[in-house]
């Protein structure tokens, strides 16, 4: 793996589970190529399951990775924005639950990184990214309403005590 590659991850965060991969070039141009008759619904469906439901997926972890990145490659967010960064960069995959019940599954931001900045081995600095990256892609959190007990609630109440606290500061 490329050290351009290392610098660009997918962050999917949901009800029950969060997931970190890296974004691999290979890897969408194999999908675009080979899962182009799968349903958007149905890839959404998928990642609604494994990180908003909690359940098992019954392929290999490859087949996910898959899934995962033929989603984001359909994005409209995801294609404008990845000509614009080019260097490092986290794209964010929600799976939250709405107010209708449902799960929401979207890409809803594409972060700029510097390099190095994210590790794998440290998931914690995806959810730091996430907190003080949140404000500037608030606009794609208020397309839909979130049930009261979705975890996108809480993770909203933690990045505005986390700015209200630095601007204190």
């Amino acid at each position: 793996m490329n050290t351009q590659q290392q610098d660009r991850f997918i962050y999917i965060i949901g009800e029950h589970q969060n997931g970190i991969i890296p974004e691999s070039p290979e890897v969408l141009a194999f999908t675009r190529e080979n899962m182009r008759q799968i349903a958007t619904d149905e890839l959404a469906l998928v990642i609604a399951n494994v990180f908003a439901k909690g359940q098992y997926f019954p392929g290999p972890d490859g087949a996910l990775t898959s899934i995962i990145h033929e989603f984001i490659g359909r994005s409209d967010r995801y294609s404008r924005a990845k000509s614009k960064i080019k260097k490092g960069r986290c794209t964010l995959i929600s799976a939250f639950k709405r107010l209708d019940g449902e799960i929401s599954v979207k890409v809803t931001a594409i972060i700029p990184v510097q390099p190095g900045a994210l590790n794998m081995e440290q998931p914690e600095s995806f959810h730091d990214l996430l907190i003080a990256s949140l404000p500037e892609f608030q606009e794609a959190l208020t397309e839909e309403a979130y049930a009261s007990d979705s975890k996108i609630i809480a993770i909203i109440k933690e990045a505005t005590l986390h700015h209200i606290h630095g601007k204190l500061q």
